[in-house]
């Protein structure tokens, strides 16, 4: 159980620190190339000074080859003379400057073969820091971009709603406005009406019309003619 426990909380550990990496991934780039950079600036110092050894070790062989030279004229004149105890001595001398010799010349070598290497992976490593900062510039414009457009996304959401919006109140104002205009026409049906029932009781008065209807006289001029039936023709 302990150990389920354990792995569930590093692989939650693990799952934490991959989202912010991903979170923080062009900073980290960033810094990433920084780090191999300052890499590369030391590798830089480094050729600097195995490029320094090799003049140094190349200066020191050219004198070997001197001193060799020239010990070498000075035995075999020894030995034409007949100064053997002198030319053992030279031949000393000359061994030691053979074997320094020989010494210099495999440490140019290998200074050398250095060096070629170094710059080498110098230049390589600035094509790929040079490749990397141009990713990174590229991976920013993108991620501003991005960003661009979710702040526009956002902008138009809000635009979208704000017109959700506005056409609900045009509705509830084309309602009202509906309301008003066929309260009005209702009005107006009952203003012409009742301009009407007030000629038709004029035109009753004066003794030209008939009552409005649903008058009091017109409702008696009916009880009145069912009261009295008109008289039948002989």
């Amino acid at each position: 159980m302990l150990d389920r426990l354990w792995t569930l909380m590093r692989a939650r550990a693990h799952s934490a620190g991959e989202a912010i990496t991903d979170v923080h991934a062009l900073d980290i780039l960033e810094q990433q190339i920084r780090d191999a950079a300052d890499g590369v600036r030391e590798a830089a110092r480094q050729l600097a000074s195995l490029m320094a050894r090799e003049v140094q070790d190349r200066r020191a062989l050219d004198a070997a080859k001197m001193r060799l030279a020239e010990h070498e004229r000075y035995a075999l004149t020894a030995l034409a003379r007949g100064e053997e105890t002198l030319a053992r001595d030279l031949a000393a001398s000359i061994g030691g400057a053979e074997r320094e010799r020989d010494q210099l010349t495999t440490r140019v070598a290998e200074t050398v073969a250095a060096i070629t290497r170094l710059r080498s992976t110098i230049a390589t490593a600035e094509q790929r820091i040079a490749t990397l900062r141009r990713e990174l510039a590229a991976a920013r414009a993108r991620a501003a971009l991005r960003r661009t457009n979710s702040r526009i996304a956002q902008r138009c959401d809000g635009a979208a709603s704000a017109l959700d919006q506005a056409e609900q109140t045009l509705a509830r104002i084309r309602e009202r406005d509906t309301d008003c205009a066929d309260y009005e026409a209702a009005a107006e049906v009952l203003r012409r009406e009742a301009d009407g029932t007030t000629l038709r009781e004029n035109l009753y008065a004066a003794g030209i019309a008939d009552p409005p209807a649903y008058s009091v006289d017109a409702v008696l001029l009916r009880l009145r003619a069912i009261q009295s039936p008109p008289i039948a023709a002989t």
